[in-house]
């Protein structure tokens, strides 16, 4: 009975390392992403309007995310997005702000369940505008730029494609509150570039953001 007893708490003693590893690992799961630290790249596509004129620009950047919840995601991203102005002038964006992304509903899709979340968020913005192959109105600027903040809101879709690999698909609405700037776009390719001095009106601007993301699982904070 001793013998018995001694290999047992001799099985127990060596078994007892592996299981706490075991453990842990469960703990550290991916299938369970509370917690869970991630970093990813991002493709962006933004649209503003200048007078009658809609001008669409492209850029890419990256983020990080952050699982508060099991239901409640957050990415902190930063975009640079390049517009192409009718070939005569170029707008640059820079946005770094951040998103909390309650999920609402958890769809099945194949393996994978697909989530859908309202998103809202702020952001830091830079902007310029600067004339290219135009003209440039007389006593108009080749270039100006800005500094902005802008609120945002809009809606996405997350699809686990592993257990570390999430892609991501927002749609938000920026609404940027800073100095005036403009473009004007006159006859005979003439570029006229408009901005409001330090200390005078504040503006508002609101321009679409269509950003597609792949995120993957870093470690547990």
């Amino acid at each position: 009975m001793k013998k018995y007893i001694r290999n047992i708490l001799i099985v127990t003693i060596l078994l007892l390392p592996q299981t706490l590893l075991l453990a842990q690992e469960k703990s550290n799961s991916t299938l369970d992403p509370v917690d869970y630290l991630s970093i990813g790249a991002r493709n962006c596509f933004s649209s503003f309007f200048s007078g009658k004129r809609a001008f669409v620009g492209t850029g890419a950047g990256g983020q990080f995310g952050y699982r508060i919840a099991k239901n409640f995601n957050s990415h902190y991203f930063a975009d640079w997005i390049v517009s192409n102005v009718a070939n005569l002038a170029q707008r640059f964006d820079f946005h770094s702000g951040f998103s909390m992304m309650p999920e609402v509903i958890s769809a099945p899709a194949g393996k994978n369940h697909i989530s859908l979340f309202p998103l809202a968020g702020i952001c830091i913005d830079y902007t310029k505008l600067s004339v290219t192959t135009g003209k440039t109105k007389a006593q108009s600027p080749r270039f100006v730029e800005r500094y902005s903040f802008a609120c945002q809101i809009g809606f996405g879709a997350t699809l686990p494609v592993s257990n570390r690999l999430d892609i991501s698909l927002e749609a938000h609405y920026m609404l940027h509150i800073g100095t005036c700037v403009g473009i004007n776009l006159l006859d005979n390719n003439e570029v006229q570039l408009l901005q409001m001095q330090p200390g005078g009106n504040v503006c508002l601007e609101g321009h679409y953001v269509l950003a597609l993301s792949m995120d993957f699982k870093l470690f547990k904070l």
